[in-house]
């Protein structure tokens, strides 16, 4: 036998052997091999093209999804009778028992933002892919894999990032004598419930205001303060108890951190426009008031609130298209420079320049004289310098690196509205 031979049936042997081979592990895969392989050779390649620079995260349910359940976003609608009330929420019914994937596109982020569920039958049959925001619930629950803030390497499909935690501590307060006569109100709310993504990151955010308004309280004349702590289920009390304090007090200060989108934020359990907060300041034109919102798409409630001439500063997290972030300590060759902080991002930032003002006796005369220059509560005085402190933009009281590593890799851009 020629030489040439030899070679052609060796190169023959060698394809029979790999096309066995390949047809073997074909023949031992499973369905959920399988359409582990469709998703990631058809379905991601083609949704991930429409963002080729996002961030990504794709990960699967554990179990089957049985034939005729129901998928919908996790949306709560509003328990008021109002013009919101009509919203349709969309759907996804599995036709044949089907694998679950959740393609989230701004993985680590509060909600809502960009998701993408994907559901794929056992039977081989066309995938089903529709665009959410907020995390499904398949059959009326939400699988506890997608609330987790660190999902299990083995449901992960593949993914761009590396999720990680960010160990710190809650910050001591322990503030400079505070002559400040206006009488104020502060309403501190957290409105996650406990089995809801991001939980213990939003309580460590509450806690960090609640000590802080505390010790402010502290710090100031006896009587000028009232401080209510608002949280989980208590949460969804927020207008009343903005009613109250409004009655009682000239000034009233609130802050929220929870999961919302445009116009809307959930406490709760419950889903709340940006019109009923602006109506129940509204009927209060004598109280002053400062607004302060961590939630994703949160500047979406400036266009609502600035309009009220009884509103003297909004502070929000992120930008009416943005998602509003979680505690960061590094991102690529970046580290935070406060990685001892904890909760969000903007949050610990904000508060931590607020914090440094108030331990200081020169910073806290510059805020209570351009307070008095403007005529307005001391405590919107001392957030406005506070936010531009935190953005490393505010070099009169010695703040010039930026706190918010979210910020300082264009993930959020915190917003601001000011009367004055």
């Amino acid at each position: 036998m020629s030489k040439k031979y030899v070679v052609l049936l060796v190169i023959v042997v060698l394809l029979s052997l790999t096309l066995s081979s390949c047809f073997l592990v074909d023949l031992f895969k499973t369905d959920l091999d399988r359409a582990i392989d469709t998703v990631k050779s058809n379905v991601l390649p083609q949704l991930l093209s429409k963002t080729p620079n996002a961030s990504y995260l794709c990960v699967r349910a554990e179990s089957v999804v049985a034939s005729g359940t129901v998928i919908t976003p996790d949306f709560v609608q509003s328990s008021m009778n109002d013009s919101n009330s009509s919203i349709i929420v969309e759907r996804m019914v599995a036709k044949g028992d089907s694998y679950f994937f959740l393609l989230d596109l701004a993985p680590g982020a509060f909600y809502a933002h960009p998701l993408q569920y994907i559901l794929v039958p056992k039977s081989g049959a066309t995938p089903t892919v529709m665009s959410a925001e907020w995390l499904p619930r398949i059959g009326g629950t939400i699988p506890q894999e997608f609330n987790n803030k660190l999902p299990s390497s083995n449901l992960i499909i593949q993914s761009n990032v590396k999720m990680t935690t960010s160990p710190g501590t809650l910050l001591v307060y322990n503030f400079i004598p505070l002559l400040i006569r206006e009488t104020e109100g502060i309403i501190v709310v957290q409105g996650l419930m406990p089995n809801e993504n991001l939980f213990s990151e939003t309580q460590n955010s509450y806690l960090q205001v609640i000590n802080f308004f505390l010790a402010y309280k502290a710090a100031r004349p006896s009587g000028t303060v009232d401080v209510d702590g608002l949280v989980q289920s208590d949460a969804n009390k927020i207008l009343t108890v903005m009613n109250s304090m409004a009655n009682s007090h000239n000034v009233v200060t609130i802050y929220i951190i929870a999961h919302g989108n445009v116009d809307y934020v959930r406490l709760g359990g419950v889903g709340f426009y940006a019109s009923q907060f602006a109506n129940v300041i509204a009927n209060h034109p004598s109280t002053k008031f400062n607004f302060f919102l961590g939630s994703c798409h949160g500047g979406s409630f400036i266009d609502n609130l600035s309009a009220l001439e009884n509103v003297r500063l909004v502070l929000t997290a992120a930008k009416s298209n943005e998602p509003a972030w979680p505690d960061w300590d590094t991102y690529g060759s970046y580290t935070d420079y406060n990685s001892y902080d904890v909760g969000s991002e903007w949050t610990s930032s904000l508060f931590e320049r607020a914090k440094s003002i108030l331990e200081s006796s020169t910073k806290w005369q510059l805020v209570s004289n351009y307070a008095s220059t403007y005529k307005i509560p001391t405590t919107s005085a001392l957030f406005y310098q506070a936010h531009y402190g935190a953005l490393g933009l505010n070099s009169t009281y010695g703040f010039n690196l930026n706190l918010d590593l979210c910020n300082r890799v264009n993930k959020e851009t915190p917003q601001i509205y000011k009367s004055w």
